[in-house]
């Protein structure tokens, strides 16, 4: 067998590609302090292509223990962490779950006890009640390029079935974090990246944007509110009239190949040719934020122009189906109402991702992947990861007997 994998590993060489989880030893594990899991580790893939991504203030890591465990609010990219749910280790279920964040987050801040500042239990803590072992990973930049996340996924669970035994685990998902799971069950990344494994039972998708999203272009007037709340989102306007002054905002725009934003810059698509812009009044600059241009109080360089900067990704990835062995499932919000303000409304929707992008299923069962749940729940995108109500929901998902 020794002879095999080395044997394999030599040709994979020999060819110049040398998938990230070759190199990444489930075993080597350094343990992290933690007051809310039983235990965090810090693992590293040494693959040269994990790279250190582009950092600016608002995009730092902050939450007080990632922080700690990463030893820096600005980590490379080669590093990630895995969280341990209290009592995973006397969970019953031989399948164990990994817990998969968005963006502007940690798995801290949603999938521990009291998320995002929330009176509820942590799905993590759920998931250990209802029997089973719960992990959840943290990515080292929370924005960053959904191609380096997938290999944080795959060598995740790589270390996961190290530490259970386990053959399969479950994947669970939110927002940005379901572009990462899909890139990996679907082997959709470039020659260097890991091909999926047939490590994953079940993939659960919460408000992951299946069909991309356009929100921050179909509603310009959200430019003034990132700005206003000095929120971890980019601008798609490169400047802007701002408190009686003309500014430029060049460095925290979603624009570029190498900026703070690339994993949203990745996941964008159009919506116009369906739903059309936003009609509200006093909306600023709608025509010129979508195409490009400059409008009355913005500048702005179009969404095709960030699209292209993202590598037309969702377009690519849309050609990849995910395995078909893997079970899917997929919960979308309806509750437009989303951190004090009212949000997308083009459609149905939670706030910032449209139902029909969560619903768009077709390019991931095309090889045969078995679709058990589509539901909606009204919920907004940040309840979808802590509402009881969402919770319960997976745990059903994740009991439903195997589809035939």
């Amino acid at each position: 067998m020794k002879r095999f994998v080395l044997g394999a590993a030599l040709a994979l060489l020999s060819l110049g590609v040398t998938p990230a989880t070759e190199r990444f030893d489930p075993e080597r594990a350094v343990t992290c302090p933690s007051k809310r899991w039983a235990l965090t580790e810090r693992l590293s893939d040494p693959h040269p292509s994990m790279v250190q991504e582009t950092f600016i203030p608002l995009v730092e890591q902050r939450e007080p223990e990632t922080v700690e465990a990463f030893g820096s609010a600005t980590p490379r990219s080669s590093e990630f962490l895995l969280h341990y749910a209290h009592g995973w280790a006397e969970a019953p279920n031989p399948v164990p779950v990994l817990l998969i964040h968005g963006a502007a987050l940690t798995s801290t801040d949603c999938y521990a006890d009291e998320p995002v500042e929330q009176p509820y239990e942590g799905l993590a803590a759920r998931l250990v009640r209802s029997g089973r072992k719960a992990f959840a990973l943290t990515f080292a930049h929370f924005h960053g390029d959904n191609v380096l996340q997938a290999e944080a996924v795959a060598d995740a669970i790589a270390r996961i079935r190290h530490v259970t035994g386990a053959k399969q685990v479950d994947l669970i998902a939110h927002s940005k974090g379901g572009m990462s799971a899909r890139i990996y069950l679907s082997s959709a990344g470039p020659k260097w990246t890991t091909r999926y494994r047939g490590d994953v039972r079940r993939y659960v998708m919460l408000g992951t944007p299946n069909g991309g999203i356009d929100v921050s272009f179909a509603y310009p007037n959200l430019n003034y509110w990132v700005l206003e709340h000095k929120s971890a989102a980019p601008l798609s306007w490169t400047e802007g009239y701002y408190y009686g002054k003309w500014v430029s905002w060049k460095d925290r725009t979603i624009y570029g190949k190498n900026g703070p934003f690339p994993g949203q810059a990745q996941m964008l698509a159009r919506w116009d040719a369906r739903y059309g812009r936003t009609t509200q009044k006093g909306q600023f600059d709608v025509d010129s934020t979508y195409e490009g241009g400059r409008g009355q109080v913005s500048q702005s360089l179009g969404i095709d122009r960030a699209i292209a900067d993202g590598g037309n990704f969702m377009a690519e990835l849309a050609k990849k189906a995910i395995d078909p062995k893997v079970e899917l499932a997929v919960l979308a919000g309806t509750s437009p109402y989303v951190m004090n303000l009212v949000g997308e409304r083009r459609a149905p929707s939670d706030g910032l991702l449209l139902v029909a992008s969560a619903f768009d299923t077709d390019p991931l069962t095309r090889r045969g992947a078995k679709l058990i749940r589509k539901e909606t729940l009204y919920l907004n995108h940040l309840q979808l990861v802590y509402h009881p109500r969402a919770n319960d929901w997976v745990v059903d998902v994740l009991d439903q007997d195997a589809a035939e």
